[in-house]
């Protein structure tokens, strides 16, 4: 990549990415530059930059350690997610989630098979099998599509060796509710190249409330990863990547489970460095991935009339961008991308009660072409050192984009299509204070982008949403204290609300704003303990309807205390939820609608480990301590899911003990 705030970032005294890639290293008392111990447990992310975080999937971290990537990423401020159950949650950013939040697989979109939203992005990812999580927040980049409320990318990093070696990484945990996540990740190489091999295992079953009462949610999935890489020379890399995975899981928000979550992907990418003194580096990529996704109603339940649903997706696509330097203090990325996305709805029957799944696949239920997407997408990136303090950086991108109803779909007859031009484009000013270890930033940036699957499955005639927004934030890098505030203004034109004012699910373009901010401080007390706290606040309004704008997340705080001597490390996380009496019932998102208010609560983690060498150690850990019964504002409740209104808002998981065990080799 060429230089940017990320390159620059990385050399203050607090960066959480060195900070958790040490602490997996697992080196006794190392310190940063403000003498400050890697942590083993992350009990609060923290950002690196006030518009970026970046964090490592492979540290323990309070609650219990994620088995997928919702769960990951609602420990980040800023993220809630949805609960269907025990597993795939889908996360949202700043009350943004579905299609205003772009996930991606190292580098490359995935998308879900299921109409109901039982598999979002997230339920394919297992966190710990990537190298890092990178998340950049709001519309201030435009490498990765149209972005509104930001990009979740989940990357592997290319392999390098100078001699014949074998690397490795291997985790367990295990917890209350039978919870057993397995985990191995093993590499060999030479000058010439590598052979990565990862692999994943999690199950749990049904989990009780604060109140004991059994929630429908027990789940099992696993993954297998196979990666070759060749490196004829230091700068080049071609790598293919091969993927396979399958899950099952109950569903306590609906009436049916998912008992197939069958992924299959490939990738290509090669990547040349230091091709001229003015061309640094040209990247391709292209990407294949399929999903097969079964749902029915009598494997994890029992129904007095059985039915199955076998929806699919076929999503394809290519990039490459080239990163360029035009001057002593100025670099840019240009590049192009494609993808095309294919879903089929799914085979349906209901049957008397005698038939299993494997007789119901046996038969011949053609799948029928439901719609098609394509879109072209061409970008620029740059950036310019005005002095050695100061940065500008600026992004445009142009989208065009394709959907077509190939079957009756959102209300549009067969052979419908939809063309749509997308513009997107930010600015940026970055200035680090030559007197005070101070950063601040400010931008505006404007993302604009079509309705998804799911929104055209409600109303395939929606207009393109559009979100214009300022963003600004301070970082303070000192050597005992370290804070990073980052503030947002948005103004949405045709924001796309799911409704059920007729008790059947719709869709509608409106006007909406939003605004709030995240925080957080680090206060190290001594070179053992420090305690850090955050802060994550959004507003937003329905303009159209002078209404609160649905499913949006309350205010959200935690404050943690963490000791690590090099040796034995522990402490706690107290994790604070105001109240959400803004709703606007019967209204909300692809994946979840307001039901109702939302009581506060405050739950209370605690972990504690050792270190049996540097490359091994242990962590306990418990959270909600109290065993309390309480439930997130974010979740299910949607007139898609459960027509009669049989299904109340799921409660989280009440007391739970685990223990995890990581080594590297």
């Amino acid at each position: 990549m060429p230089a940017s705030s990320r390159t620059r970032h990385a050399t203050y005294p607090i960066s959480l990415g060195l900070l958790t890639g040490a602490a997996l290293l697992g080196t006794p008392a190392l310190a940063d530059a403000g003498g400050s111990l890697a942590p083993i447990v992350v009990t609060a992310p923290v950002m690196t930059s006030p518009g970026e975080l970046e964090t490592d999937p492979r540290t323990s971290r309070l609650p219990l350690p994620a088995q997928d990537g919702g769960s990951f990423l609602k420990s980040i401020p800023g993220f809630t997610t949805s609960r269907k159950g025990g597993t795939s949650g889908d996360p949202e950013l700043r009350g943004l989630g579905g299609g205003r939040l772009n996930i991606l697989m190292d580098g490359s979109p995935v998308f879900g098979g299921c109409g109901q939203r039982m598999d979002p992005p997230t339920a394919y990812i297992y966190p710990e099998s990537y190298d890092r999580v990178r998340i950049y927040k709001g519309p201030q980049t435009v490498r990765f599509g149209p972005t509104l409320a930001g990009v979740v990318d989940f990357e592997r990093d290319p392999r390098r060796f100078d001699d014949p070696t074998v690397t490795g990484h291997a985790s367990m945990t295990v917890g209350r509710f039978d919870r057993t996540d397995l985990m191995a990740d093993v590499t060999a190489g030479s000058t010439e190249g590598y052979a990565r091999i990862i692999g994943t295992l999690s199950t749990q079953d049904d989990y009780r409330d604060g109140d004991g009462d059994k929630v429908h949610s027990e789940f099992e999935r696993w993954s297998g990863t196979g990666i070759l890489g060749w490196t004829p020379d230091e700068f080049t890399n071609v790598e293919f990547a091969y993927e396979r995975s399958d899950a099952e899981a109950a569903y306590g928000d609906r009436m049916m489970d998912g008992t197939t979550f069958d992924r299959t992907g490939y990738s290509l990418t090669a990547r040349r460095e230091a091709i001229t003194l003015w061309l640094e580096a040209v990247e391709f990529k292209t990407f294949y991935s399929y999903v097969d996704h079964v749902m029915d109603n009598f494997r994890l339940r029992s129904a007095p009339q059985q039915t199955v649903s076998f929806p699919d997706r076929r999503t394809t696509g290519a990039k490459v961008d080239a990163e360029l330097v035009l001057a002593d203090q100025t670099w840019m990325t240009v590049g192009l991308d494609y993808t095309e996305d294919e879903h089929r709805r799914g085979r349906r029957t209901t049957m008397e009660g005698t038939n299993t799944l494997q007789e119901v696949l046996s038969t011949d239920y053609p799948r029928n072409d439901t719609a098609e997407f394509r879109d072209y997408g061409a970008y620029a990136e740059l950036e310019h050192g005005l002095t050695a303090r100061d940065h500008l950086f600026f992004g445009a991108r142009v989208d065009r984009n394709r959907a077509e109803a190939e079957s009756p779909y959102g209300g549009a007859p067969p052979g419908t299509t939809d063309h749509n031009t997308l513009w997107s484009g930010f600015a940026r000013y970055e200035r680090d204070l030559a007197d005070l270890p101070l950063t601040f930033n400010i931008g505006v940036g404007a993302a604009e982008r079509a309705p998804d699957f799911w929104e055209r499955m409600k109303d395939f005639d929606l207009e393109t949403e559009r979100l214009t927004q300022l963003d600004a934030g301070a970082q303070w890098h000192g050597d005992q204290v370290s804070a990073t505030v980052s503030a947002f203004y948005g103004e949405f034109s045709n924001y796309i609300l799911i409704g059920a004012e007729s008790g059947e699910a719709d869709a509608r373009n409106i006007s909406a704003t939003h605004y709030g901010l995240e925080a957080d401080l680090t206060y190290r007390f001594t070179p053992v303990l420090s305690s850090t706290a955050t802060l994550a606040w959004v507003r937003a309004d329905n303009d159209s309807d002078s209404e609160p704008l649905a499913q949006t997340p309350p205010l959200e705080g935690t404050l943690s205390l963490d000791y690590d001597d090099g040796s034995w490390f522990g402490g706690g996380v107290v994790r604070a939820v105001e109240r959400q009496d803004r709703i606007h019932e019967g209204f909300g998102t692809i994946y979840s609608v307001d039901t109702g208010e939302t009581p506060g609560f405050a739950t209370l983690g605690l972990y504690a480990g050792h270190r049996f060498t540097p490359q091994t150690h242990a962590t306990l850990g418990v959270d909600n301590v109290f065993d309390k019964q309480y439930r997130e504002h974010i979740q299910g409740g949607s007139p898609d899911l459960d027509p009669n209104g049989r299904f109340d808002p799921l409660n989280e998981p009440g007391r739970q003990y685990w223990m995890k065990v990581a080594t590297r080799f």
